[in-house]
């Protein structure tokens, strides 16, 4: 498969969560992904295209999802395999809405006026961050996104291998029937 007939596959099966994707469909559609965040990223710094790159983000996250689940299913892998990227990330927002609420909470918002040097040096900055709660909600933070980025390297090991077939182990696809 070519790089054209993988983004025409990737948006004909925009939803299609069954069946396989083989590694050049699946790294294609990644590369045309990147490539189109990075020009979205460029237009957006210098013109309001935010909104388009955001837009067109949230319109290729299905098809993602469904690339991603069909390849690891050719690889011989189950799809449920993708959810071990949700345990990472509720403990990081979960550590970074909490440490929001504490500053929400703490006097840091009263004065607006400060400029960042005298707010980084203000005695009620520097409490907040003396803080032992806001520090044990950091590193809860930290280690939620540290389990999100070995999820995510496992998930990437695992669309690397290679294609399996029925008789090779992959319990996933229908075997092929023989041709008489």
């Amino acid at each position: 498969m070519d790089f054209v007939g993988a983004i025409k596959a990737g948006f004909k099966n925009y939803a299609n969560f069954r069946g396989v994707a083989s590694r050049p469909e699946y790294w294609y559609w990644i590369l045309f992904i990147t490539l189109a965040s990075l020009v979205g990223s460029a237009f957006g710094t210098s013109m309001p295209m935010s909104g388009i790159s955001n837009l067109f983000s949230a319109a290729t996250l299905v098809p993602s999802a469904a690339i991603s689940i069909r390849r690891l299913r050719d690889a011989g892998y189950s799809w449920t395999w993708v959810l071990s990227l949700i345990p990472g990330l509720v403990i990081f927002f979960y550590g970074v809405f909490a440490i929001a609420i504490k500053l929400v909470n703490s006097r840091l918002l009263e004065n607006p006026g400060l400029n960042l040097e005298e707010f980084l040096q203000s005695d009620v900055f520097q409490s907040f961050l003396s803080g032992s709660e806001v520090f044990g909600l950091a590193i809860l933070t930290l280690a939620g996104m540290g389990l999100y980025l070995i999820a995510a390297l496992i998930l990437t090991i695992f669309q690397i291998m290679p294609s399996k077939s029925f008789e090779q182990g992959n319990k996933r696809i229908k075997p092929q029937t023989p041709v008489i």
